[in-house]
């Protein structure tokens, strides 16, 4: 088991099987004043949670802020005020911010990250993208780019519009670009074989996460053919298998 899901750059220290530690990962401090709400914020452990930040489901660490708010470890490192590779001013978290986010395009609900002398504003989510990523499309790594000049752009994934005026993975040696979402997909830090408690979705039982699945099952929800990111019931009587966005989730 991994405690984190951080790119494996750092050298292994632990190996108390099947348990692994990344150096960084075992010198993370236990309680922490965090700047959210003026907080402390306890480090913890599970290998299924979602942050109430970036909105993404992932396993391993992450800390507990108040009891209340759960934030990943990505999420966790931002600090209040900020520089960010798409923008040219600091931004600064302003709770009452209610843009739209300029990576996504997304409607912000609860507080954001917004510029001082303009209306730009980010939401975690996207603050916290990789800023490369690999993908089968292409050879080489793609780059988080932050607008595009072009005025007709297609998703070389998907093949559907891409709106130029957001955030996006392109290759400039291949003229490659794609939607984020299609080249990280949907559950990009959540790690292969992470168990899901029956208490934390909508289906009955454990369940089990898996990046790919062989031949291609039928969706318990949408009856459509499964092909990647799936959870699949681990009850051996039950052959519940479901996409991830089909699944609902109480966390």
């Amino acid at each position: 088991m991994r405690a984190c899901y951080l790119s494996q750059i750092f050298s292994i220290i632990v190996q108390n099987a099947p348990f692994f530690l990344y150096k960084t990962c075992a010198e993370l401090p236990r309680i922490k004043q965090h700047w959210f709400r003026q907080s402390n914020a306890t480090l913890d452990f599970d290998s299924f949670t979602k942050c109430d930040f970036c909105s993404q489901l992932c396993s391993g660490f992450f800390y507990e802020i108040d009891e209340y708010w759960d934030m990943c470890l990505r999420c966790a490192k931002v600090a209040d005020i900020i520089e960010c590779e798409g923008h040219q001013h600091f931004l600064f978290f302003d709770f009452k911010c209610t843009e739209k986010c300029n990576g996504c395009g997304d409607d912000i609900y609860s507080g954001a990250f917004r510029c001082g002398k303009c209306r730009f504003a980010l939401e975690f989510g996207c603050l916290t993208l990789p800023h490369s990523a690999l993908h089968k499309i292409d050879e080489h790594k793609l780059k988080l780019t932050y607008h595009d000049d072009k005025e007709q752009c297609y998703c070389d994934i998907c093949e559907q519009y891409r709106d130029p005026s957001l955030w996006y993975y392109s290759c400039s040696i291949c003229d490659t670009s794609a939607h984020i979402e299609c080249v990280l997909g949907q559950c990009p830090f959540l790690k292969d074989g992470s168990t899901v408690a029956f208490y934390k979705h909508s289906h009955g039982h454990h369940l089990k996460f898996f990046w790919k699945v062989e031949g291609f099952p039928e969706c318990s929800k949408c009856s459509k053919f499964c092909q990647e990111e799936i959870f699949k019931c681990k009850e051996s009587t039950c052959d519940y298998i479901v996409h991830c966005k089909c699944l609902d989730f109480y966390v």
